[in-house]
């Protein structure tokens, strides 16, 4: 079996500590596609400086 990956950015205010999008609408979103969420990491390795997030998502790929 194969899989294809697929990474979406969030990106959160500093502000705030709230992301522009909505990122249980775009895992649901997804999911409807045939695509299954694998994880989350964050943009930046300084974790006092975190600005956003990496959504991971995978699928199978017929060979």
């Amino acid at each position: 079996m194969h899989y294809e990956y697929e990474t979406i950015s969030i990106k959160y205010s500093i502000w705030t500590g709230k992301s522009s999008d909505d990122y249980l609408e775009i895992i649901n979103e997804r999911g409807s596609k045939g695509w299954r969420f694998v994880c989350f990491t964050p943009t930046s390795a300084n974790p006092k400086n975190v600005s956003g997030i990496e959504l991971v998502f995978e699928r199978v790929v017929e060979a």
